[in-house]
């Protein structure tokens, strides 16, 4: 059985150790000879920029339990400890898996005919080439800071870079050489890592930039004169946390900006760096950074910042990437035709990137400038960088629409950009609401008011163009009465978070969500112990809530076939005797970032359905703003139903989850063309919906 603690006999993985087993499932994909090239290493980039998030936000918490001078509760403190010792083992184990799976990668590549070269392999003609990228675009970016200098001060010069120690030799008298430390950081957000030379002779040639800037060293270093250079990789990763100064002269985009600020000189949680670095310098560092036994350092090979493979150059090589999928165009949203009015006479439901996000823009420019529109009220949880949603609720407040703006200042690594959004806003005469400091608003609402009848989208992602490309989300567009008056009243409880709402159709968290969920998989208990069909069918990214884990748990023994697809956390242990023998669970990796979330409960033979942003998780369920809709239209529940059933077949990208035993469904299936592919069939289902439309 897996390693898993019973709280109370109740068999749960931790969180933070189900979220290792997560990446773990992302880092085998990584592996997979089937897939294109370049796809393996963007798993490889998702993988290590997954872990630095990891470690900046839920390593960091941890390690703030475990060293705590407030007084914590003894069983608190000593979960923390083993939670950490047991990512600290994982995160080794794992490491050297990355390694391995970086090396064959390598070794593919060369056989692609592209070559990732160092600075002892160029030839005359790529020394020449990169001395001119030297002069032309890196001289003066990055400039070298010596630690031994008295003005150095670590928290201020150290940011989350990657950087280059350069150990530099000069010769004193016959044989003694001294040395200097400097760093450099490497300027990876103004050139990107990689440097791609000219070809050859049919073969292409990339280059780190890391290696980039060890071949110029003695540029860097000019008017100094030293006899040898060294320079070895190393980046620390800090503390992302930050605390709100409670300060009443001050407004909360002001306390935010201070904190993300603040954030640049967090504490450092862990340091990666080349392992052929010295003790003593790597002691030095170690102790400019106030790293404590507690911390981990982790040693590994000549290149870190993994997260950049993400953006390897394909050469202009065909092949090494996934098929072009262009996102489908709903015919009944034709451009010719108005999305309000296609609204208000049926619901619609969109699933992205199967469908392309530009009916929902095309949705709120119709709105921006119709003269049927009185009101716009929107949420905004993470916003593209050139933001067309914004755009278009910018023309809209200029056009005398009311427009309210509900933007979460705390969503995390996006803060920054949603403060000075929120200010863009605010210029063009849109009223910001500002998410409460206590309550993250995580719903993604919209609210249309018309002279001819309301409408409401209510999503499971973000209303983000660019990761809707990425990731699979569901939208409901609808003009049901009692759907958009609670979510108009959902807006209203945002800006006035202490007025007693009640909502009739919606689920909304904190107030309105557990209860309902309770009563619907109780009622489920009730029917299969009187022998009736029940069942519960999950599409999730989390499943973490204790309460919620020892509810499914209690369906399951009660005979409740209870099915989940899930991404991410999971807490649950499926083929537990006496608790869960007939939980399913497939957990998928696939090309598509699975991030929809549906529920469907048998209810008796008329199965209730919904769409929503909550995972269950207790953060989402007790302290965040969630919505959970309901879907009444039968077409809508039927896509429901077909999206939830691919995804619970999916032998080809499903993983088990029985913890620490990560494993893919397809080891199990000896015919490789038996594999079935969710993410195809749906993309292909689709297709064949849209002929079949353009036929009937």
């Amino acid at each position: 059985m897996p390693h898993s603690h019973h709280r109370g006999r109740l068999p749960y993985i931790e969180r933070d150790e189900s979220w290792m087993y997560f990446n773990k499932r992302i880092l085998l994909e990584a592996a997979r000879t089937d897939l294109p090239l370049l796809e393996r290493f963007n798993y490889l980039g998702i993988y290590s920029n997954n872990l630095d998030e990891f470690f900046r936000v839920r390593v960091a918490s941890l390690r703030r339990i475990v060293g705590s001078l407030e007084p914590i509760p003894t069983h608190e403190r000593r979960k923390a400890k083993e939670t950490l010792r047991t990512i600290i083992r994982l995160n080794h184990e794992y490491s050297a898996l990355f390694d391995r799976t970086f090396a064959d990668l390598l070794q593919s590549l060369n056989e692609a005919h592209i070559h990732i070269i160092n600075e002892q392999e160029l030839t005359t003609d790529q020394e020449d080439e990169v001395l001119s990228f030297f002069m032309d675009k890196i001289n003066g970016i990055t400039n070298p800071i010596f630690i031994n200098s008295p003005t150095f001060r670590p928290e201020q010069h150290l940011k989350e870079s990657l950087y280059l120690v350069v150990v530099l030799w000069h010769e004193q008298g016959e044989e003694e050489l001294a040395h200097d430390v400097a760093l450099l950081e490497v300027p990876t957000k103004e050139l990107g890592r990689f440097l791609r030379l000219r070809d050859k002779d049919g073969e292409s040639y990339l280059m780190f930039l890391d290696d980039v800037l060890r071949y110029c060293l003695p540029y860097i270093f000019i008017g100094r004169e030293y006899a040898q250079y060294e320079a070895y990789t190393f980046k620390f990763t800090k503390d992302a946390e930050f605390e709100l100064e409670q300060d009443l002269r001050s407004s909360v985009i002001e306390m935010v900006s201070r904190g993300v600020k603040r954030r640049g000189r967090g504490e450092a949680v862990r340091v990666v760096y080349d392992e052929a670095l010295s003790p003593e310098i790597l002691r030095r560092l170690s102790d400019m950074a106030e790293l404590n036994y507690r911390d981990m350092r982790i040693g590994g090979g000549r290149y870190h910042n993994m997260r950049d493979l993400m953006t390897l150059p394909d050469c202009g090589r065909p092949g090494l990437r996934f098929p072009k999928q262009e996102p489908l165009q709903m015919d009944e949203f034709h451009y010719a035709q108005s999305i309000i009015s296609q609204v208000l006479r049926r619901d619609r439901c969109i699933h992205f990137p199967y469908y392309s996000f530009d009916h929902f823009l095309r949705l709120l420019q119709e709105a921006a400038i119709s003269e049927d529109v009185t009101e716009i009220r929107i949420s905004l949880y993470r916003v593209a960088q050139n933001s067309k949603v914004v755009k278009a609720l910018m023309t809209a407040a200029q056009n005398g629409k009311r427009v309210t703006a509900v933007v979460e200042l705390l969503a995390r690594f996006d803060e920054q950009s949603n403060i000075s959004w929120g200010k863009k806003m605010q210029d063009s005469g849109i009223n910001v609401v500002l998410g409460h400091e206590k309550l993250k608003v995580h719903s993604k609402l919209v609210y249309i008011g018309t002279k001819r009848g309301d409408i409401a989208c209510i999503g499971s992602g973000n209303l983000h163009e660019g990761t809707a490309r990425l990731y699979t989300d569901l939208m409901l567009m609808t003009a049901h009465k009692g759907i958009v008056r609670d979510v108009a009243q959902v807006f209203d409880f945002i800006e006035r978070p202490f007025i007693n709402t009640h909502f009739h159709h919606l689920l909304v968290a904190p107030n309105d969500m557990r209860q309902p969920l309770y009563q619907m998989i109780n009622k489920e208990i009730r029917l299969a112990r009187a022998g009736k069909d029940a069942f519960i069918r999950l599409k999730l990214n989390h499943v973490v809530d204790e309460k919620m884990v020892a509810k499914l748990y209690e369906a399951c023994t009660a005979g409740v076939r209870v099915e989940l697809c899930l991404r991410g956390n999971c807490s649950l242990i499926p083929g537990v005797p006496g608790y869960s023998e007939g939980l399913f669970i497939n957990a998928i990796i696939s090309r598509y970032l699975e991030h929809s979330r549906i529920y469907i409960f048998g209810n008796d033979g008329e199965p209730k359905y919904y769409i929503g942003s909550t995972d269950w998780m207790t953060r989402n369920l007790d302290r965040r703003i969630e919505v959970m809709t309901p879907v009444y239209d039968p077409d809508i529940q039927r896509e429901l139903d077909f999206v939830i059933s691919a995804g619970l077949r999916d032998t080809e990208q499903g993983y088990y989850t029985n913890g620490e035993e990560v494993r893919p469904r397809r080891e199990d299936i000896d015919d490789k063309t038996e594999l079935f592919n969710s993410q195809q069939t749906l993309y292909q289902y689709y297709v064949a919906k849209k002929k079949e439309e353009n036929h009937g």
